[in-house]
């Protein structure tokens, strides 16, 4: 089994990482998703959510608006 770790890499893709990417987030083409959940007394919910495979983007837990 193998793990996916990006740092061996870094070296190499780096440069062209730096020339592609924040051109892309900054003209909104790339897409992700998050699940978003409201409050700190639901992260046993969300964490086994992810555990499961449950969720359908990054798991995040809104704490406050601001």
């Amino acid at each position: 089994m193998t793990g996916f770790i990006v740092f061996h890499l870094q070296s190499t893709y780096e440069e062209e990482f730096y020339k592609i990417v924040p051109s892309k987030l900054a003209k909104n083409e790339l897409k992700h998703r998050e699940d978003v959940t409201d409050g700190l007394e639901k992260v046993g919910e969300v964490l086994l959510a992810v555990q499961k495979g449950l969720n359908k983007g990054k798991a995040v837990i809104k704490v406050a608006d601001e």
